[in-house]
C-alpha cells in the first residue's frame, strides 16, 4: 500500500507585533502602506519590513527590519515611514529603529507581494 505525506500547510509570512488602540493602529498601517521600498517598489507593510508597531499615550514605536546595515535606502525608507506616521498621528512622539538582529528576506513578504515579484521562496 502506498502512503503519501499529508500536504504541507500554506506558507505564512512572519507576523508583525502590534499593540495599541485598534483605530490608531489601522490608521498608522494604512499610512505605512503608502511608504514604498525604492529598490523593490512595494510598500513596507506588504514587504514584511515592519517588525513591530506599538502605540501608547502620545507615542509610537516603530521597529523596521532592514535589508542590510549598509543598505543606503534604509534611511530613506525610514524617513518616509516617519513622515507617514506624522501625517496619520499628528502631535505624537515617534521612535523609529532598525532591528539589525532580524534579517529581511522575501519570505517575510505577503504571499501577494511574493507572487507579484516572482519570488519563489519557502517559508520556514
Amino acid at each position: 500500500m502506498l502512503h503519501t505525506a499529508p500536504p504541507a500547510p500554506p506558507p505564512v509570512a512572519p507576523e508583525m507585533l502590534l499593540s495599541g488602540p485598534v483605530d490608531a493602529l489601522l490608521r498608522t498601517l494604512d499610512a505605512l502602506r503608502h511608504v514604498c521600498d525604492p529598490a523593490v517598489g512595494e510598500n513596507i507593510v506588504d514587504l514584511g519590513m515592519i517588525e513591530s508597531l506599538r502605540l501608547s499615550d502620545g507615542e509610537v514605536e516603530l521597529r523596521l527590519v532592514s535589508a542590510g546595515a549598509s543598505c543606503p535606502l534604509s534611511d530613506l525608507t525610514a524617513d518616509d515611514a516617519f513622515r507617514a506616521i506624522q501625517r496619520a498621528l499628528p502631535d505624537t512622539d515617534i521612535y523609529l529603529t532598525h532591528d539589525l538582529d532580524v534579517e529581511w528576506s522575501p519570505a517575510r513578504a505577503s504571499a501577494a507581494t511574493r507572487a507579484r515579484q516572482g519570488w519563489k521562496t519557502a517559508i520556514r
